[in-house]
């Protein structure tokens, strides 16, 4: 299943903040920034790339609500994200992001990763099937 987990508070101060996080992952990975109200996604993946397998992400700033479900399943689960926070999607789960606020996201990709393990499934075709 998705998981959310909360990044770990380092230390705190008039300055603003800093987290932590470990990862054992290293190359080319993608900074994107959404806007209020924008969706990515409404993909899944099938492991052809270790990066996606499963894929990792990390919101960085903001709010975004993440609409997934299994492949096999119907019901369409939502899960509110809130920064600063690492997102993991296991392979054959079908998912839609959508920013509730402007925010930002690291996926640990390359976009060669995306272009190749990406299986595109609109939300309006998944709803039907």
């Amino acid at each position: 299943m998705v998981t959310v987990t909360p990044l770990d508070l380092l230390g705190q101060d008039e300055r603003g903040a800093n987290y932590i996080w470990s990862s054992d992952r290293t190359g080319e990975f993608m900074m994107c920034f959404r806007k209020a109200g924008s969706s990515s996604g409404q993909h899944y993946h099938e492991g052809k790339r270790a990066y996606k397998n499963p894929e990792i992400l990390f919101l960085v700033s903001g709010q975004a609500a993440l609409h997934w479900c299994p492949l096999g399943e119907k019901e369409i689960r939502v899960t509110h994200i809130s920064a600063p926070a690492k997102v993991t999607v296991p392979v054959n789960i079908w998912h839609q992001l959508v920013a509730v606020t402007d925010c930002a996201l690291i996926e640990m990709n390359s976009v060669e990763d995306v272009q190749q393990d990406s299986v595109r499934i609109w939300r309006e075709e998944f709803e039907k099937m």
